[in-house]
């Protein structure tokens, strides 16, 4: 019998959102790194011109990388109190249960037979 294959779970707005951030960065880091080049090996106007456009991307990748940085540490802070939140209904579930569960002995017990 063959498998049947393994679905991904959907990705939230957020991973999407980090997803696109990365592949940014990636792609304004490899510009750099061709900018680096050209301007290594020019000289005079050409090279200013170069330098220039080195500059901007440089400082392209720095907003990039503080946006990834707030959006990861956002992503941080919201798992963290999700999980607060998840752990605190559960064991006020696992309480609730419990309780229903003496009472109902209790009940159970305290029943008169005819």
């Amino acid at each position: 019998m063959a498998e049947k294959p393994k679905r991904r779970p959907v990705r939230s707005a957020a991973q999407t959102r980090l997803k696109q951030l990365e592949t940014r960065l990636a792609r304004l880091e490899e510009q750099l790194q061709t900018l680096r080049t050209e301007a290594s090996g020019s000289v005079g106007a050409a090279r200013a011109k170069l330098e220039s456009l080195e500059r901007r991307a440089a400082v392209q990748i720095n907003l990039a990388q503080t946006t990834l940085k707030h959006s990861l540490d956002s992503i941080t802070r919201t798992l963290a109190a999700s999980k607060d939140t998840v752990e605190t209904k559960a064991s006020r579930l696992t309480r609730a249960v419990r309780a229903g569960m003496r009472a109902g002995s209790q009940a159970y017990r305290g029943r008169t037979r005819d």
